[in-house]
């Protein structure tokens, strides 16, 4: 009993002295203007989620509009210009924030905490897939399995919030996903809003939170400049707007992921392993962080080996890797959907292809089908588009595995970032918030400056791709390609102000007051 008692004062010295810290943080980082200007544009967002872009229609945010209704043109506008006015605020203050002189110093995590305060409360932004995953999980209540009919078999309030691309196809999404869902629509009294908007959005920031705690972590343990993978990964507005706005589950993907690469970095093995496969059962890409887990968790031999050696020596980690993983996975799906019916999410993999995304294969395809029957060969148009897609992901596949023999054994944490770039654009279908996965541990790949800036336009453009998107759905198409025509203006000033002496390392870490250190340790050096 008194160890008991000691244990828990200890607990709540810990605690205050967490909760004075950390209010510090958020005082110091509320300080500092553009972190004013980010939390503002956060908040124009949230308030842009309030427009028929992506609400729908039995969502009770209408019944609070009331009258306002009648005036057909004015929600549209007004949250139109709100979120993309809150886009171009966090774009800019994002960019301001930047780690290098003389950009203030702050602790992204409560920067983090203060652009995300605006969205807990709002409906999803940007995409309508947090409906789907409400609607799956009360499927799950229901005693129906969402890998064998769609949401919309429900013919209620779930089923209508679903978009109509997705109402009738099987979830793609994991047994542990599933099981997630299904938890927050019973904690949330089985609300079809409250479960969607909030419920889903409080799951994404738990995955946010641990990706939070686990990347300055594994940042110094790997020697990369914790600073610098905050603010690329997480305060970067593309997984502010998708992960967060969105309320998409990558983030609960993220977070796995991050947590596992951290109990690998700390030699936990086995854990890291299982971890990989809680992440997978979420989302199926997570399968590539066991490299950098298997690479991570099990010691490398003092001496250099040669070349062959070290492809030995990454080939059988990787391999008892990928065993464990496996059966971790298999004991996750069993656990979460029995008698078989977990493994239906393998069947439902290539239902994000059924529509027509980005994705460079899918633009190809549909291109040469434009083409071809313009020309009058209508039944070679019809197997353009696969065939465009099948040449795709055999690329991806030889590229991966290239990159598993030339990278992995040395660069573990690069061939994630790169890999999964692989499988983003050699995809059947490419949404901007599937970029978040590279984007949180970008830095750990030790990027030079030119690809960092490369990386930063591109995380822009993607946003300003949703931005247009999202003008668009609300019929208001060219006050988007207005607000893309700022955007362009913000990326040449930013582009002097901030990638000019593109001469200056990366690898130097600086502050306000000048200091630097160096970054030049492998990934493996421990």
């Amino acid at each position: 009993m008194i160890r008991l008692r000691a244990w828990l004062l200890r607990c709540a010295d810990w605690f205050d002295e967490w909760q004075a810290k950390a209010t510090a943080s958020l005082v110091e980082a509320y300080r500092i203007k553009w972190v004013r200007r980010g939390m503002l544009g956060s908040l124009l967002m949230a308030i842009g989620g309030l427009s028929p872009a992506f609400l729908p229609e039995n969502s009770p945010w209408w019944k609070v509009f009331g009258a306002f209704r009648e005036w057909t043109w004015l929600g549209p506008t007004v949250g139109t210009i709100a979120a993309l006015g809150g886009v171009l605020l966090v774009m800019d203050a994002w960019f301001h924030l930047r780690p290098r002189p003389p950009a203030p110093v702050v602790d992204f995590r409560a920067v983090l905490a203060l652009w995300s305060l605006p969205m807990l409360l709002a409906p999803p932004i940007f995409s309508h897939d947090s409906y789907a995953y409400a609607a799956e999980g009360f499927m799950v209540h229901e005693g129906l399995n969402p890998y064998d009919m769609g949401a919309g078999m429900l013919q209620n309030r779930w089923g209508e919030q679903v978009v109509e691309e997705w109402r009738f196809t099987r979830a793609p999404y994991g047994p542990l996903s599933l099981q997630l869902s299904h938890l927050v629509v019973d904690v949330f009294g089985h609300s079809p809003y409250w479960s969607s908007a909030v419920g889903m959005r409080l799951l994404a920031i738990l995955g946010i939170v641990a990706t939070a705690y686990a990347v300055p972590v594994l940042a110094r343990r790997v020697n990369v400049d914790p600073r610098k993978a905050m603010w690329f990964g997480l305060v970067n507005p593309l997984a502010i707007a998708h992960l967060i706005g969105g309320a998409h589950n990558d983030a609960i993907m993220i977070g796995f992921i991050a947590l596992g690469l951290v109990a690998a970095s700390n030699r936990r093995f086995l854990l890291g392993c299982v971890l990989v496969a809680a992440a997978a059962a979420v989302k199926i890409p997570a399968i590539l962080a066991i490299v950098p887990v298997a690479m991570l968790g099990w010691r490398v031999g003092r001496r250099r080996p040669s070349w062959f050696g070290q492809l030995w020596q990454a080939g059988w980690r990787v391999f008892l890797a990928t065993v464990v993983m496996v059966a971790a996975l298999t004991f996750i799906t069993l656990a979460c959907l029995p008698d078989g019916q977990g493994w239906g999410w393998l069947k439902a993999i290539e239902v994000p292809g059924r529509v027509s995304t980005i994705a460079p294969a899918t633009m190809i395809g549909d291109l040469a089908q434009l083409v071809l029957n313009g020309l009058g060969y209508h039944r070679e148009a019809q197997s353009v588009l696969d065939l465009a897609r099948l040449i795709a992901m055999v690329i991806m596949v030889i590229v991966i595995l290239v990159m598993l023999v030339r990278m992995a054994p040395r660069r573990p944490m690069r061939f994630l970032v790169y890999a999964w770039m692989a499988v983003i654009l050699g995809s059947p279908a490419l949404h901007p918030w599937y970029l978040t996965w590279p984007a949180v541990f970008f830095a750990f790949s030790r990027p030079s400056p030119l690809i960092v800036r490369i990386s930063s336009w591109a995380s822009i453009g993607l946003l300003t791709y949703s931005s247009v998107s999202f003008s668009w759905r609300n019929e208001l198409t060219g006050v988007g390609i207005a607000a893309a025509a700022v955007v362009i203006w913000m990326v040449l000033t930013h582009d002097r102000r901030h990638f000019r002496n593109l001469g200056v390392p990366e690898g130097k870490l600086g502050d306000a007051r000048g200091q630097t250190e160096t970054v030049a340790e492998p990934e493996n050096a421990r």
